[in-house]
């Protein structure tokens, strides 16, 4: 099931690929039998997602059911499009679109299951000062506070509206403003052997412009300083 529904008005109902589809030994055995499979590769769609949908419904009684930790992820945005997803605190088996429409590096953010294990990857802690460590993904600070209550809620970072949302990934808080929220994204993470895994998480201030130089270019001036936070996970 896609979580933007707009999608789902589009393509409708339908297993949608990116989240992921898992078919059964013997459901794969009657839809890859030679006359069923030769009925579904003459279908009109070009998609798997939306092939294996109609085949299913064509040569077979069975139906999909949705299960809510596979995410497709049909959503658009700047750099941080998706952080109130990966935020959120939510177990995903699943994700989509990580190297497509926008950048995360997943085998990375993984890497710290080696030290805490799959349940660990993207878990949340929430530490003393309003400090969130979404595992894997970032480190929050939140300066003028936040609340459990909210924190219960995914973060609107995309840019469809977030009613179409609702239905998949609700409740949803709005955009939280540049000075109440510090990021620190993880920038590496390093395996050391024998002892444990290595996060290092970044954060880089905003840069303005400040007029130009003799020669016609920018000239760009950090607002404060970068910082830096890392974390050691001992096996």
């Amino acid at each position: 099931m896609s979580d933007n529904i707009q999608q789902m008005k589009n393509f409708g109902l339908i297993p949608f690929g990116g989240g992921g589809i898992f078919i059964s030994v013997p459901l794969a055995a009657k839809l890859t039998d030679p006359r069923v499979w030769k009925a579904c590769m003459e279908l009109p769609n070009d998609q798997g997602d939306q092939i294996v949908n109609e085949c299913l419904r064509a040569h077979s009684t069975i139906r999909t059911t949705y299960d809510l930790n596979l995410h497709q992820m049909d959503f658009h945005g700047d750099a941080s499009v998706l952080d109130g997803y990966y935020e959120s605190g939510r177990q995903m088996l699943t994700v989509h679109h990580w190297r497509s429409w926008y950048n995360v590096d997943m085998p990375a953010l993984a890497y710290v299951s080696k030290a805490c294990g799959d349940e660990g990857i993207l878990m949340r802690w929430l530490f003393a000062d309003d400090i969130v460590l979404s595992n894997g993904y970032s480190v929050v600070e939140y300066p003028n506070g936040i609340e459990i209550a909210e924190l219960a809620k995914v973060e609107h970072t995309w840019n469809e509206p977030p009613d179409l949302a609702l239905h998949r990934i609700g409740p949803i808080r709005e955009r939280m403003g540049k000075g109440d929220k510090s990021t620190y994204r993880m920038l590496d993470t390093e395996i050391l052997e024998g002892y444990g895994v290595r996060q290092t998480y970044v954060r880089r201030v905003e840069r303005l412009e400040k007029g130009k130089d003799e020669k016609g270019r920018l000239r760009m001036e950090a607002v404060g300083e970068d910082g830096v936070v890392e974390l050691i996970w001992v096996f």
